[in-house]
C-alpha cells in the first residue's frame, strides 16, 4: 500500500527532525539586563521537529507541526517568517498548523529575524520542518505521566506581604514561598507501526535556566536528556521538549539551599542532575507506554485568535512608579559614564558578586537600577494612549486520544496551569508556555499583591489570566463534546 493509500485510510502519519543551531564564535548571550559574551559552547542548541498529518476517510485533513526551538522565545516575526517560507516550499502543508515554542534557555542569542542568529535560526527550522515533514511514515501514538522535582517556585514572600523573585529565605521575617510547583511530567511517545520508538514530548514545568548567568551558549538541561535518550534508546529517537506553565517557578529550591548537597542548580553540575532526573521518569514509564500503543488515534488541531484584557495600570500605581523613578534620576550624576549611575553600579555589583558567591542570583533587582527599569516601563504604559486594550494571541489547542495540547505564549503562572487542568475533560493536558509569541509574565492577583520582579510590568494581569484559562478550557473541551 502506498504512503497516500494509507494516509487516506485514517492512520496518523508522523515524521520527525532536527537541526543544530549553535553559533560560531563569541556571542552576545540573551536573558539578563547586562550583556554576556559567550566564551565557548558548553552544549549544541537544536530545533526539534514533530510533524504529523492524518487524512480522514472523508477526505478531511488534520495536521499539526511543533517547532521547540533552544532559545529564549518564540517569537511572532519568527513564526510569520517561517510560515511565509514553509508556504512557498512545501506544499500541501497548512503553515497555520506551525507552533514554534521555545524551552526559554539563558545562554543563547536573542531570537529575532533579522540578525545573523535569527537568520541561521529561520534556516534551522525551515529545514527541520521540510525534512520532518518529507519523513513522516504512518505511526502511532501512546502517553505517560510521572512525577520528579524539576522546578520550585522562586518567589519568596515576608512578613509585611512583599514578595520578591529569588528573595533571601534565611531572614527572620521569611515568611513562606508565594505558590507551589509542578512537579508533573507529561510524555507523548510516537512509534513506527512495528513498535520501534521514534520520538518523545515531554513536558515539563520548568524553564531551561539552570544555566541563566553564566557565559557559555548552553541548550541547558535538554542537552542532558538528549544525552541520555541517546545513551537509552540509539541515535534515532528524538526528544521534543516543552516548557509548562512556569513563570513563578525555576530549577532551583530556595529553602535548602544546598545544606542537603543538592548539585550546583546555577551550573553544569545542575544541568545534569535534572537530565538525570527525567531520564528516570522516561524509563519509568517506557515499559507501560509501550502496552498501550494506538495507531487508530484521534487527532484534532483548533486554532482561535483571542484578545484578553491587558493589565490596567491604576492612578495609584503610575504615581508610586513616578516618584520612584523621580527619586532615582534625581541622584544620578551628570556623566553618563560616570561609575556611579544606577546602570555601573548595578552592572559592578554583579561582577563583584560573581567573583564572591558560588550561586547566584548575581544581579540585585532591589538595586537602584534593578527598580528603575520595571518602573519606567510601568509609567510608558500608563502615558501610552496608544496602548492596545487588549492583548491578542493565536491559541493552538491540539487533542491526540485522550490528551490535549494547548499553547500561550506567556511565562504563565503555575496556578492558571492547575485552573486548566483541573477543569480539562482530557486525560492529560500538556500546556506549552513561550509559544508562538512573547507576551512576558502573567502573574496571579497574589503575585502583584505581593510585588516584586515578574509581578511589576506586565502586559497581561489576573484578569487577563482568567479569561485565557476560560477561552483554552472551551477550546478544549469542545473536542470532547
Amino acid at each position: 500500500m502506498s504512503l497516500k493509500e494509507q494516509l487516506t485510510d485514517g492512520t496518523l502519519c508522523i515524521g520527525w527532525a532536527t537541526e543544530n543551531v549553535t553559533p560560531v564564535g563569541p556571542v552576545s548571550l540573551y536573558g539578563q539586563y547586562y550583556e554576556r559574551i559567550s566564551e565557548y559552547v558548553q552544549s549544541d542548541l537544536t530545533v526539534t521537529v514533530c510533524a504529523m498529518e492524518q487524512i480522514k476517510p472523508d477526505g478531511f485533513v488534520e495536521q499539526a507541526v511543533m517547532v521547540s526551538m533552544d532559545v529564549i522565545y518564540a517569537l511572532k516575526e519568527m513564526q510569520d517568517a517561517v510560515r511565509s517560507r514553509i508556504k512557498e516550499e512545501v506544499p500541501g502543508l497548512n503553515p497555520d498548523k506551525i507552533v514554534l515554542n521555545a524551552t526559554h534557555t539563558h545562554s543563547a542569542p536573542y531570537p529575532e529575524v533579522k540578525n545573523a542568529f535569527g537568520e541561521l535560526l529561520l534556516n534551522g527550522i525551515c529545514r527541520a520542518i521540510r525534512t520532518a515533514w518529507d519523513a513522516r511514515m504512518p505511526g502511532a501514538v501512546s502517553t505517560g505521566f510521572d512525577y520528579a522535582v524539576i522546578g520550585h517556585n522562586r518567589r519568596v514572600m515576608y512578613a509585611d506581604g512583599s514578595t520578591e523573585m529569588y528573595g533571601d529565605t534565611n531572614r527572620e521575617d521569611f515568611l513562606m514561598i508565594e505558590g507551589p510547583a509542578d512537579p508533573g511530567i507529561d510524555l507523548l511517545f510516537t512509534w513506527s507501526l512495528d513498535k520501534r520508538l521514534t520520538g518523545i514530548w515531554v513536558n515539563v514545568s520548568c524553564p531551561a535556566q539552570v544555566t541563566e548567568s553564566r557565559y557559555y551558549v548552553s541548550s541547558d538541561f535538554w542537552s542532558e536528556v538528549r544525552k541520555k535518550t541517546e545513551e537509552r534508546f540509539g541515535k534515532d529517537v528524538f526528544i521534543l521538549p516543552q516548557c509548562g506553565a512556569a513563570g513563578d517557578i525555576a530549577p532551583r529550591d530556595l529553602t535548602t539551599r544546598y545544606r542537603a548537597g543538592e548539585p550546583d542548580m546555577w551550573d553544569v553540575l545542575g544541568i545534569v542532575e535534572i537530565g538525570r532526573r527525567i531520564d528516570l521518569v522516561i524509563a519509568n514509564v517506557y515499559p507501560s507506554a509501550r502496552e498501550k500503543i494506538t495507531a487508530n488515534a484521534v487527532f484534532i488541531h483548533k486554532i482561535k485568535h483571542i484578545q484578553i484584557p491587558s493589565r490596567v495600570i491604576s492612578g495609584e500605581e503610575y504615581r508610586r512608579s513616578v516618584a520612584i523613578v523621580n527619586s532615582i534620576k534625581a541622584n544620578e550624576p551628570g556623566d553618563p559614564a560616570s561609575d556611579q549611575t544606577a546602570w555601573n553600579r548595578f552592572l559592578k555589583e554583579v561582577k563583584d558578586n560573581e567573583k564572591v558567591y558560588p550561586y547566584g542570583p548575581w544581579d540585585n533587582k532591589k538595586s537602584d537600577y534593578g527598580w528603575l527599569r520595571p518602573m519606567e516601563i510601568v509609567v510608558a504604559q500608563y502615558e501610552d494612549k496608544q496602548r492596545p486594550l487588549n492583548y491578542e494571541y493565536e491559541l493552538h489547542v491540539i487533542r491526540i486520544n485522550d490528551i490535549a495540547i494547548a499553547s500561550n505564549p506567556f511565562e504563565l503562572f503555575v496556578d492558571y496551569g492547575f485552573a486548566i487542568t483541573a477543569r480539562s475533560r482530557a486525560s492529560q493536558v500538556f500546556i506549552v508556555q513561550f509559544a508562538g509569541d512573547s507576551g512576558g509574565y502573567l502573574p496571579t492577583q497574589r503575585a502583584l499583591d505581593g510585588g516584586g520582579y515578574s509581578a511589576m510590568a506586565n502586559n497581561v494581569g489576573p484578569v487577563g489570566g482568567k479569561v485565557l484559562v476560560e477561552e483554552t478550557v472551551s477550546l478544549m473541551n469542545e473536542m470532547w463534546l
